[in-house]
């Protein structure tokens, strides 16, 4: 079996057409249909089934390519571990977070790595959990920092470095906040600025309402963007659930039926290999974060 006809293999079976897969690999759709063709007949079965213009891959295609994507991760931790070995102390630290943990850890983090080791760099991806998981799952980083869940200890290694709650926040001339703490049905009448459903916060909070019986919140402002979200709260008066670390210039609004705890953990991939550096940047923000548990506001 010819290895570069598996990386082939991959592009194509992860993307929507042998077209597609032709454009991202700098090749011709008919060299990949042959590349195709020499694993089929190497292995006695097909991998694809035509349907129209896409294709379907075969359950033979599933495997290899469960096979495919494990291979070219150990084939990238024998590249990365014997530069590491070569480089020491040096090289490129791929990490991710979101803005709490950007905000609240790394600074302080980067800034004691680079005291000790001065030819360490850093790639910073900032975005949300979900894809930095998917980052992570690919090789495409090699740490993250993440809101934390029961799945992730099972996938990852995981090491809690802060902890958080998760908060009704809004202006500070809100009306609302002359009443003390809440409870759920006094917020019928309440307008929002929510994060998009496909968030889990905002999955939270909908089944927050739902459990206790009232309608899901309908935002009239719907965002993944916290720094606009707020933007509007302040402007507008409305409410908007966030992290306590993220609240900035709006005031909490007391309601323990809708507050949410979240830790936020260091994530590698289970048994991956981390370069030196690495391992001194997962020390360094764990001394950062206190090794009492993490972080709290």
């Amino acid at each position: 079996m010819d290895l570069r006809d598996l990386s082939y293999f991959e592009t194509i079976a992860t993307t929507a057409t042998y077209e597609e897969a032709a454009d991202r690999l700098g090749l011709t759709k008919q060299a990949l249909t042959k590349a195709v063709r020499r694993l089929e007949q190497d292995l006695g079965g097909p991998l694809f089934l035509r349907e129209g213009r896409g294709k379907a891959i075969t359950p033979l295609g599933e495997v290899l390519l469960e096979r495919a994507c494990r291979l070219r991760l150990t084939v990238s931790d024998i590249e990365r571990e014997l530069r590491g070995h070569a480089q020491g102390l040096a090289g490129v630290v791929r990490i991710g977070g979101g803005t709490t943990s950007v905000e609240n850890l790394l600074p302080a983090a980067f800034r004691a790595l680079n005291e000790q080791a001065p030819g360490v760099r850093f790639e910073l991806s900032i975005g949300m959990a979900d894809a930095l998981k998917d980052k992570l799952r690919r090789d495409e980083l090699d740490i993250i920092v993440s809101p934390c869940h029961g799945e992730d200890e099972t996938e990852f290694d995981t090491q809690v470095v802060l902890r958080d709650e998760v908060i009704l926040a809004t202006s500070p001339r809100h009306p609302l906040l002359q009443r003390g703490t809440l409870r759920i049905e006094d917020l019928a009448e309440a307008r929002w600025a929510l994060q998009s459903q496909s968030l889990s916060l905002r999955a939270w909070l909908d089944a927050a309402f739902t459990t206790h019986g009232f309608p899901a919140p309908t935002p009239l402002i719907e965002s993944d963007s916290m720094i606009m979200l707020h933007r509007m709260v302040e402007e507008m008066q409305l409410l908007t659930f966030c992290g306590r670390y993220m609240r900035r210039a709006l005031v909490e609004l007391p309601c323990p039926q809708v507050t949410m705890p979240r830790n936020f953990a260091l994530m590698t991939r289970r048994d991956a290999y981390l370069p030196p550096a690495v391992h001194l940047l997962k020390s360094v923000i764990l001394k950062t974060a206190g090794l009492s548990g993490g972080l709290t506001p």
